[in-house]
């Protein structure tokens, strides 16, 4: 169901990936509970505001403005360590996910899905140690399938882990940048983020598709970017110069011919903005009163 979902043409016609992405589900469908037990994880089915509320009440509330990043290489992953801690003791369940972890390598979708997927196990071992760790230096940790992040007064000694002081220097993390001005953090759209959208923008105006699939392929990079700006309670102003860039472009090269189009387009000026604190709710994947769209967004194989 989940690959036919999110992955209709190629479950359509039975290609290889759909049967990877069968695979890749079906372990996470028995995985994704034991991620509730993970501490300091990020879990899939939080929204990016769990990550800059956790951001902001570390610093403004406790004053932890040096930030630490270790970050996970998937080339030496291995399921073993995290089994251990998760007391996973299913030879053939850890046999089979082993095995995926061939799938890690690269930019593809099918690897960022498999870390996506396999993330809160593979690394569980190493973020329960960054945690005791994280304990005796007072510092507060969230982890996802790529790095773990620490936020602490001061930098502190541990393996692996590069620190930046935010009062002196802007650290870009996820699709945001983030710095600490007059004790407060302040996070806005990162500059590679805004290049991204713009080269989107650029490349659907420069192909040869019919103006309403130009403007499908603008609208999903402009709701992409959002995704994430909309946590960004800083990224307003730098909203307003984006949407005023794709604007100029989008009118004189769609609307200009095909003015029906018109209501069709996602418009940042109008789009819901959300700067309210949010703590993940460790029951939401187990939410009998959760409406089925919410819940099958759980599984989209793009954070």
């Amino acid at each position: 169901m989940l690959t036919g979902h999110y992955m209709p043409r190629s479950a359509a016609k039975q290609l290889e990936i759909a049967e990877v992405f069968r695979d890749l589900y079906t372990t996470w469908l028995v995985l994704a509970p034991l991620y509730n037990q993970a501490r300091g994880y990020w879990r899939p089915w939080w929204c990016p505001g769990v990550v800059t509320s956790w951001l902001r009440t570390e610093v403004n509330r406790s004053q932890r403005t040096c930030l630490g990043r270790l970050s996970f290489d998937w080339a030496t992953a291995q399921v073993a360590p995290g089994a251990l801690v998760a007391r996973i003791q299913d030879g053939a369940f850890l046999a089979h996910a082993e095995a995926l972890l061939d799938h890690a390598g690269g930019d593809t979708l099918r690897a960022s899905f498999l870390r996506y997927a396999l993330g809160g196990l593979v690394w569980r071992a190493a973020a329960e140690q960054a945690l005791a760790v994280a304990r005796e230096h007072q510092a507060g940790l969230m982890w996802h399938e790529n790095e773990l992040w620490l936020l602490a007064r001061r930098p502190f000694e541990t393996e692996g882990v590069a620190w930046v002081d935010l009062r002196e220097t802007p650290v870009d993390t996820l699709a945001w940048s983030v710095k600490v001005a007059e004790g407060k953090l302040q996070a806005r759209m990162s500059e590679p983020s805004v290049l991204r959208l713009k080269e989107s923008v650029r490349g659907a105006l420069a192909s040869d598709a019919s103006p309403e699939h130009k403007l499908r392929q603008i609208n999903a990079a402009i709701r992409s970017w959002h995704h994430w700006a909309r946590y960004a309670f800083d990224a307003r102003q730098q909203a307003t110069e984006v949407e005023a860039w794709v604007w100029r472009r989008v009118s004189r090269h769609i609307f200009q011919h095909s003015p029906k189009l018109r209501g069709q387009y996602f418009d940042l000026k109008t789009a819901q903005w959300d700067t309210h604190l949010h703590f993940g709710r460790v029951s939401y994947l187990l939410d009998k009163d959760e409406r089925d769209e919410a819940w099958l967004n759980i599984w989209n194989p793009r954070r």
